[in-house]
């Protein structure tokens, strides 16, 4: 059993680009732990910021359940002010502290590298989170908690999502766990009728026509959540060489790139 800990900035960020792999990663035993960032609390045209804030732990511990994972920790940053609210450096040793405490073998998070991310909020959990994951096992980073009892960990991989990804290498079958990735996300409520209601917000601004958008009520958002979700997960399948329908993409680092050294040895997967 390995230790899995993702840093999202949102509580749907992970179920929208790694949903099935997390839960692949659950059904074969491993310990996952989400951590989320923000509180969601400015993702409406409907709610208010007290009533998003209301919702949000039953939605991300809804989803969380579907997907196997064991925990969700959030830090209560408000929603597109997380570069704001709290020093990089801060986060920083935030996120390193949970590091140690938790030990994890594998961290997921944004891209810090993805060009095109337009999101204050995902740029910062992945600087913060990809540094924490590189530097946690130097006992000069953060010594106070060294002092504290925690201490130092080596995070042997870290896996990156985005929007817009780039030199991904690594392609994981979600064809066994893609309904539950589709679930997860419908669990998110208030972040799918804002998705719906976000792209109808283009598309009268764009002046295209496209009936079905248009008339559905950002309520109804199962079948349209769906529908995309299988698209983009088989658009992946069709670049990954894999034999399935469906499939995610990460960037994906490891050992610190110690293999290239090693000639005619592999490391074994823990999910394909």
């Amino acid at each position: 059993m390995k230790r899995v800990l993702v840093f999202e900035a949102h509580g749907d960020d992970m179920e929208f680009l790694a949903g099935g792999t997390i839960a692949k990663f659950a059904d074969r035993g491993h310990e996952v732990t989400v951590v989320v960032a923000t509180d969601n609390d400015k993702g409406s045209f409907e709610l208010s910021a007290e009533e998003l804030r209301a919702v949000r732990d039953r939605e991300v511990n809804g989803a969380a359940e579907v997907l196997g994972v064991r925990r969700v920790i959030p830090l209560g940053y408000s929603d597109g002010d997380l570069a704001y609210q709290v020093p990089p450096d801060r986060l920083r040793a935030q996120c390193m502290r949970i590091i140690r405490e938790l030990k994890p073998d594998i961290v997921f998070t944004w891209d810090p590298f993805t060009p095109y991310e337009g999101h204050a909020d995902h740029r910062a959990i992945a600087v913060a989170a990809s540094e924490a994951a590189s530097f946690s096992h130097f006992p000069l980073y953060e010594p106070e908690q060294m002092r504290e009892g925690l201490a130092p960990h080596y995070v042997s991989e870290c896996w990156f999502f985005a929007k817009s990804p780039r030199d991904l290498n690594v392609y994981v079958d979600i064809d066994g766990t893609i309904d539950r990735k589709i679930e997860a996300l419908c669990r998110h409520e208030a972040q799918m009728v804002l998705t719906i209601a976000d792209m109808q917000v283009h598309l009268r601004a764009s002046g295209l026509d496209v009936p079905w958008l248009a008339q559905l009520d950002p309520h109804d958002y199962h079948e349209p959540i769906a529908r995309r979700m299988k698209a983009a997960a088989r658009a992946v399948a069709e670049r990954s060489g894999l034999a399935c329908t469906y499939a995610e993409a990460f960037r994906r680092t490891r050992y610190g790139g110690i293999e290239s050294l090693a000639k005619d040895q592999s490391i074994a997967e823990d999910v394909t």
